[in-house]
Formats: structure tokens, C-alpha cells, sequence
């Protein structure tokens, strides 16, 4: 993964330090699991070339699909309403074949067709939770940090796709693999069965923009870079297991 591995490295650096120095005594370490829908808004694949080409092809649709994942993190003892979390996850950004307004730039005057485009990219996220903040309510002698937990979180996150050879290019023995630093924020609310074990629902939002490069030689020597901005809407839900 040649693209982003300082960012990456110092991210896990990060979250190792402060796994490793709790503000805190004492913790409710915390561990989910958990799998959904996801929903992309329709975006822009831009490929620049060396050429001195450039192709917007607009407004593609990304289907609908799924997705899983696990988390784990820590809250707080004494402040118990703030805590830190670590959130791996996956989901597919398919744009099937389909035809859109495509318009070339830097070939001599603009030109807009109709274009079928297909790019379709797996995702993988890690998510850094350096703020996670909840409401405990409903306490009780069982339950001391609450029953039930409405929770907010948002952090930066790593943002890892790649593809083989897109149709437009030669040869097609190729793919690459982009590293990404985009956004996660969710919202969502949890209730205890146990003091050990609950369940959850939330809804969660990413951003990120993914970069693949590749050597064309249709029609001559060039390399020409595939950039997508993804926002996605995740409607999740999940099992939590509380270590008090």
C-alpha cells in the first residue's frame, strides 16, 4: 500500500498510545459486533491522464449493499459518559455498468456523450474513535453506567480500495490499492439485556475520496488516475459485550 502508510502508521500510533495511557483508573472496556445497509450518493468518476486529458463522467449510481464490522474501545470510569474506540469495517461501492454524461477537457473544446462507465471498488475502513460520548440512563445498582446509552462518535478513518484494470485502459494485467484518510461519524443508542451483553442500532456517515493510478498504452503511453469521492449513509445494528 504505497499511498498514505505515514498517515496510517502515526493513526496506529496514535490509538496505541492512547490505549496504552488511560485518563483514567479504571475503564468499561467494550467489544461489538455488527452488520447493515449502506446507502452511497451518486458521484463523479474524474480520470486525469498525463496526456493532458481529463474525464468527468457524472452523476453514477452506486447500488445499495451491505455491511459488517467490530469495534472495540473503552469508556471511562469516573467520566463515564467519554471513551475511545478502535471500528474495522467493510462495504462494497459497486457503480454497475451504466451511461452517463461524460465530458472531456484539455483535448481541444469541451465535448459531453453518453458513456458507459462501470467501477466498482471494495472498502475497507478503520475507524479511530477519538471521541465517543454517551448519555447513561436508566441507572441502577445493576446497571451503574445505565441501561440505556444514547452515544455519539466521530474520528478520522482509513479508507482502503482497490481495482483491477478499468475497461478503458491497456494492458490489463494491472490493479492498484489506495490508502485514504476520510471521516466516520455515527449516532445510535444501546440497551443492556444484561449487565454484560446489549443490543444496538445506529446510523453512521463516511467520507472519503479514493485515487487509483494506472499505465495506459491505449492510445499511447500515459498513466491515468481514477478519482472518486464516496459519501455513504450506514444503518446498522449489533451486539455489545461490556467488561466492567
Amino acid at each position: 500500500m504505497r499511498k498514505g502508510t505515514q498517515v496510517t502508521l502515526l493513526l496506529l500510533a496514535w490509538f496505541v498510545l492512547l490505549c496504552g495511557v488511560p485518563l483514567d483508573v479504571s475503564a468499561e472496556f467494550y467489544a461489538d459486533v455488527y452488520t447493515g445497509a449502506v446507502f452511497t450518493n451518486q458521484n463523479d468518476l474524474t480520470v486525469t491522464s498525463t496526456s493532458g486529458s481529463t474525464i468527468t463522467h457524472q452523476n453514477m449510481s452506486v447500488n445499495d449493499t451491505w455491511t459488517a464490522g467490530g469495534r472495540t474501545g473503552y469508556w471511562l470510569d469516573k467520566m463515564d459518559w467519554l471513551g475511545f474506540g478502535l471500528d474495522v469495517f467493510f462495504f462494497h461501492a459497486k457503480a454497475p455498468t451504466q451511461l452517463v454524461p461524460s465530458t472531456v477537457t484539455g483535448m481541444g473544446p469541451p465535448t459531453t456523450t453518453l458513456t458507459p462507465v462501470d467501477w466498482s471498488l471494495p472498502v475497507y475502513g478503520i475507524g479511530f474513535d477519538v471521541l465517543r460520548l454517551r448519555v447513561p440512563l436508566l441507572r441502577s445498582e445493576a446497571f451503574a453506567h445505565g441501561r440505556l446509552q444514547p452515544y455519539i462518535s466521530a474520528g478520522p478513518a482509513l479508507f482502503i480500495t482497490y481495482a483491477s484494470t478499468p475497461i478503458t485502459v491497456q494492458p490489463k494485467d494491472q490493479h492498484d490499492v489506495d490508502v485514504a484518510v476520510g471521516a466516520k461519524v455515527d449516532g445510535g443508542v444501546t440497551f443492556l439485556l444484561t449487565k454484560r451483553i446489549g443490543l444496538f442500532t445506529q446510523y453512521r456517515f463516511t467520507h472519503f475520496t479514493s485515487d487509483l493510478s494506472y499505465q495506459n498504452t491505449t492510445p499511447g503511453p500515459a498513466t491515468e488516475t481514477f478519482q472518486t469521492t464516496y459519501d455513504s449513509h450506514h444503518i446498522i445494528a449489533g451486539l455489545t459485550f461490556q467488561f466492567p
